[in-house]
């Protein structure tokens, strides 16, 4: 094949089409016109001028060159032909090394196999011989991306540290990481394997989409462990001597005190991937077997996001959009740990902004880094903690002010009397629904009649995994999911979307995530209830009664929209019942 040549064969694929009645002689003269012009392949011209679907050119290019077809759903990928491509050359060509034959050849993924340039240079590349395969439907992108995910560099550096000398397997001396795409260069590699491995796996996280890197020493070995769409996935072992190599060069980065091992630390770092700027949050504490090391990612291109886009919409999106237009009062925003309060607050906070009005933060850390804002980070250690914090800031003259988190009585007092003067308090809770976040500052110590005067709005949420749009299938739900949806929704449960799990989502299913939000508007009727003490379940009881959807029915309706599974639903949001 590699002898044959593109224009030639590109006239036959063109003759061929229009022989069959999938594009007209006008048409083919019009991209072959174009291919001249801007020295495109014909197959790319008539998928964009959409001519002819990606389908239709597949099945013709498999038929006329008897080339087989791969679903990059399903496929399976052998790491040793993935080796003998770098990314680099992958990402550039969009091929994928599939597998070798027994007599060498090289399988190659590849959405124009009539690309004989493309292929001479893989074969003078790898000294093999290629044959190509075409991919059938989308995902050939993602699927390049998961496998070069830098699994293989994370393996390189590794080995090379195993390798190295014990004098070389320490952190190395500090370097700024921000060329792209964060990676040292190839000098210092073998002088400092510890901070090549920081960098590989790190950038393997946010190329995986993992919100959280574990680093979590053991008796022999050390694993890292990446949280991807709110699940703690499996990530590559490493000697323990790697390991507290890697911890020390994090903590150089994060400005953390390098010698101390027996106390717990936190710091913070950015690294640049491209013209994407990542922040890194950084906690350690001391365990039986070393130091256990976890960094919270907090991309700024993937994290800050308008509200619609985090997945509130509808009746939700409009009353909590109406509540951030009160000039004065509390508004809270509540969930568990990882539930994304911090960044509905930031979303919040940016349909705030109108370069009119003065917004002061107060964070312990502060995680988004926002220019039009003011914001102030908790230092226990000077004596800035969120009580002293929120003091200080009302003598700054604010008009909106962002408390990251209410946690003690002093803070909560201050919040609810920092609403009742004049200003706009945003604020996040602990709680487990809407209703519940009252009972919560009541519990602290707040007044329930300063509260009821102060609360204007309270919002809750979780955070559940969204189905992979590649593998998406109806199916019916089983007994116990069927019951909990007609349960919620008042209808018949019939058959619903989940994932089967391919090779673009790890074989989970689920790919992201997608928020489920409860608003509950305060009222004058929820103002008497919350004044006169009463409990979580009468409030949620008049909110609903008022129009609330609460979080269970939210979930369901993410389930009918087909962005979710009725399982997800149930385990992120029936602790609220």
């Amino acid at each position: 094949m590699a002898e044959v040549r593109g224009s030639r064969f590109e006239r036959r694929l063109g003759q061929v089409l229009v022989e069959g009645g999938f594009i007209t002689k006008e048409q083919l003269g019009q991209a072959e016109e174009q291919v001249k012009k801007d020295g495109k392949r014909l197959v790319s011209v008539l998928q964009e001028r959409g001519w002819a679907s990606k389908d239709t050119l597949t099945t013709v290019l498999s038929f006329h060159l008897k080339v087989p077809v791969a679903d990059p759903r399903q496929v399976e990928v052998n790491q040793d032909a993935v080796r003998l491509v770098s990314e680099e050359t992958a990402q550039e060509y969009t091929i994928l090394p599939l597998s070798l034959d027994r007599d060498g050849t090289l399988r190659v993924l590849m959405e124009d196999p009539g690309d004989f340039d493309t292929i001479n240079r893989l074969a003078n590349l790898t000294g093999r011989q290629i044959r190509p395969v075409l991919p059938l439907g989308e995902g050939l992108k993602e699927l390049i991306r998961r496998n070069y995910g830098i699994g293989t560099k994370v393996e390189e550096a590794i080995e090379r540290a195993t390798q190295a000398p014990p004098a070389q397997r320490g952190g190395g001396r500090a370097m700024a990481v921000e060329a792209e795409p964060g990676m040292l260069a190839e000098r210092d590699i073998s002088q400092a394997p510890a901070a090549y491995a920081v960098d590989m796996i790190t950038l393997q996280a946010i190329k995986g989409r993992a919100s959280d890197i574990h680093m979590r020493p053991g008796k022999d070995s050390a694993r890292v462990l990446y949280r991807v769409d709110g699940v703690l996935q499996d990530g590559p072992v490493v000697p323990l001597t790697l390991h507290e190599g890697m911890i020390s060069r994090i903590k150089v980065l994060a400005n953390m005190n390098i010698t101390e091992t027996r106390r717990p630390q936190d710091g913070h770092f950015s690294m640049s991937f491209g013209e994407r700027q990542v922040d890194f949050r950084v906690s350690t504490t001391p365990t039986t077997w070393g130091e256990l090391m976890v960094i919270r990612a907090l991309d700024r291109a993937t994290s800050l996001k308008p509200l619609p886009e985090l997945g509130m919409d509808g009746a939700a999106l409009h009353t909590f959009r109406r509540i951030l237009q009160f000039p004065y009062g509390m508004i809270l925003v509540s969930g568990p740990t990882g539930s994304g309060k911090t960044t509905t607050l930031y979303a919040a906070l940016h349909e705030l902004i109108d370069g009119r009005r003065n917004i002061i933060t107060i964070e312990e850390p502060v995680e988004y880094r926002v220019d039009e804002i003011n914001q102030v980070e908790v230092n226990r250690l000077a004596g800035i903690d969120f009580a002293t914090g929120l003091r200080s800031i009302l003598r700054l003259d604010p008009d909106i002010i962002l408390v990251g988190e209410i946690r003690d009585a002093e803070t909560a007092a201050m919040a609810v009397d920092s609403a009742l003067t004049g200003h706009l308090v945003l604020s996040a809770i602990h709680a487990n629904s809407a209703a519940a976040s009252a009972a919560r500052l009541i519990e602290m110590g707040v007044q329930p009649f300063l509260l009821a005067s102060s609360l204007v709005g309270v919002e809750a949420q979780r955070l559940a995994r969204k189905i992979c749009e590649h593998c998406k299938v109806l199916r019916e739900p089983s007994a116990a999911e069927a019951m909990a949806y007609e349960q919620l929704m008042q209808e018949a449960a019939e058959e619903f979307y989940v994932g089967e799990g391919c090779n673009l989502c790890g074989h989970t299913g689920f790919s992201g995530r997608v928020g489920i939000f409860e608003v509950l508007p305060v009222s004058e009727e929820i103002q008497r209830l919350i004044a006169s003490g009463a409990t979580a379940g009468d409030i949620r009881n008049k909110a609903v009664e008022e129009g609330m959807i609460p979080l269970e029915k939210a979930g369901m309706l993410k389930v009918k929209a087909g962005e979710t599974t009725i399982a997800e639903v149930i385990r992120t949001t029936f602790s609220t019942l």
